[in-house]
């Protein structure tokens, strides 16, 4: 059961590595009206993708190590004991973060989602794949603590109010929405005109929002 699993999940995170790798890789990625010009919300978001796929290949790497150990009968590498320990540890940092992250709920489910596999692998007596949804989870937490971070010392952060906001490519409602904005969603304010604000969103995109849909800290 265990070294089937093992398989899927490693061809799962390596198709996933693939993908988001691809997204990074596009021509014309950086210059994309949604992303900015090519010096400013491009970067951020090559930036962000790059992010993304040193994180997925970390889960791959992972991953891999948690199939060798399975499939070499090493179910002694991790003690039950430190497989509790790792699993009440990222059950403590997800529940940390969550207070604070309103403005990422699908990444905070997931996190809960991983705890809950990684406690039901633990009571099946597989500790390797604990171990694997427990650091998944944590490093899931980790993240959003980093862009708590980002968003308490930034001097230029704005809060959406209103409970949808459309991020446009200009300052007008005649141009194109690049994205919908929920409630209390973080941005950071760039420029102003005529009532509008350029803003840079968390995950890279800029875009205009009316001054009426945002809020200072």
């Amino acid at each position: 059961m265990d070294r089937r699993f093992s398989q899927k999940l490693r061809h799962a995170l390596i198709i996933s590595v693939t993908a988001v790798t691809g997204l990074a890789t596009l021509p014309g990625c950086t210059t994309y009206a949604g992303f900015g010009t090519a010096n400013s919300g491009g970067n951020e978001r090559t930036a962000y993708l790059e992010r993304e796929v040193a994180r997925l290949k970390a889960d791959l790497v992972h991953a891999e190590t948690t199939m060798i150990n399975i499939e070499s009968g090493l179910r002694g590498t991790h003690t039950r004991a430190h497989t509790v320990s790792l699993l009440a540890e990222a059950r403590i940092a997800v529940e940390r973060v969550g207070r604070k992250v309103t403005w990422r709920q699908s990444q905070l489910e997931e996190a809960i989602v991983k705890l809950n596999e990684a406690e039901r692998q633990l009571k099946a007596g597989h500790s390797g794949s604990a171990v694997f949804f427990a650091s998944r989870a944590r490093r899931l937490a980790d993240s959003l603590q980093e862009e708590v971070e980002r968003v308490a010392h930034s001097s230029t952060t704005r809060f959406v109010r209103t409970r949808l906001a459309n991020l446009r490519t200009g300052p007008s409602t005649k141009h194109a929405i690049i994205e919908v904005l929920t409630e209390s969603t973080p941005v950071f304010a760039e420029t102003r005109s005529r009532g509008w604000i350029r803003v840079r969103t968390l995950a890279g995109p800029v875009g205009w929002l009316h001054a009426s849909l945002l809020r200072p800290r």
